[in-house]
């Protein structure tokens, strides 16, 4: 009798133990299974992520690799696709722009060197693009089937795959080059013609002055004891003043005269002054580095600098060369 009695107290005891250390799923949950491997070989997926973009590039290549799966085998007459990545964001060119000039020659020298940089960089666009569209045109009678009737059951009586392979790689390449480019401040629109940057009455003309206090220069290789390098434009101060013409802000700041000067930069090789500019009441709104449009104010006429009355002093060089200002205004 004890001895039946202690084996049952040892298998309540087992049977408790047992209930302890088993951990039963809800009531509601049903029947745990394992999940099935779906086709196309999903990878498996991370326990931790970086940065967002990190997370969405990974996503986006499982979506492209579960869609490739159930979409099958693309069609033969598609042309294969040329990759789209974003180019890098170009670094803001303000922060090398110099803050200070000592004289005005040094000024219009840097201003000069920036808009040749910039013509650069548009016949550069300019020849990218003009190679990315032959490229383009040659690789459609390839992959056209309206192009050549029936040119998809010959394509190597055309031309080989090396060939094939060579030109979209660098229809690729023009395409990312030229976006790059884009995103530096590269431009292939005409020029256009200028503006007047603001309506007033012309007090003096650019060319040879008798006022004794302009100063001599040579120009067309003649030399001038008084040359006014610009044309002056009196108004009413305060009367807002606009850029001309599209380009980049190279200086906005007051020069060693005390005169308040807005210089810019525009395509083919131009560049432009504004001075005698408020900085008091009409704070200059652009700064070296802002890309500006024709019509948007640049400022404001102003007495600072040395001058006899409110007026804007504007000057144009092309390529380093002084040139009328009113020249650019057709009509």
């Amino acid at each position: 009798m004890k001895k039946r009695t202690f084996v049952l107290r040892v298998f309540v005891t087992v049977a408790f133990c047992a209930m302890g250390f088993a951990t039963p799923a809800a009531a509601d949950d049903g029947r745990i299974v394992p999940a099935a491997a779906r086709p196309g070989g999903t990878p498996s997926l991370p326990g931790t992520f970086g940065p967002l973009d990190a997370f969405i590039e990974y996503a986006t290549s499982i979506v492209t690799t579960q869609k490739a799966a159930s979409d099958g085998p693309l069609a033969p007459t598609a042309a294969p696709a040329i990759p789209t990545a974003i180019p890098a964001r170009a670094v803001p060119q303000a922060r090398s722009y110099p803050r200070t000039f000592s004289t005005y020659d040094e000024l219009v020298q840097y201003a000069t060197t920036v808009a040749a940089t910039q013509e650069a960089s548009n016949d550069h666009l300019a020849a990218v693009t003009a190679r990315e569209d032959a490229t383009r045109a040659a690789l459609a009678t390839v992959f056209d089937p309206r192009v050549r009737g029936g040119l998809l059951q010959s394509r190597t009586d055309l031309m080989d795959d090396t060939t094939v392979q060579a030109l979209q790689t660098q229809l690729a390449n023009d395409v990312l080059t030229a976006r790059q480019l884009v995103a530096d401040g590269a431009a292939t629109a005409a020029p256009t013609a200028w503006h007047l940057p603001l309506v007033g009455e012309d007090t003096q003309d650019f060319g040879p002055t008798p006022y004794y206090f302009e100063p001599a220069l040579t120009y067309g290789g003649v030399y001038y004891p008084h040359f006014h390098t610009g044309t002056d434009i009196a108004t009413v101060w305060g009367t807002p003043v606009l850029a001309p013409a599209p380009g980049t802000v190279v200086f906005a700041g007051t020069m060693g005269d005390g005169a308040e000067v807005v210089v810019i930069a525009h395509d083919s090789g131009l560049v432009s002054m504004y001075a005698h500019l408020d900085n008091r009441v009409f704070p200059v709104p652009v700064k070296a580095g802002d890309t500006v449009q024709a019509g948007a104010r640049i400022g404001n006429v102003g007495l600072t600098g040395i001058t006899t009355g409110a007026h804007l002093h504007w000057s144009v060089w092309r390529n380093g060369e002084l040139v009328d200002p009113l020249s650019m205004i057709r009509g």
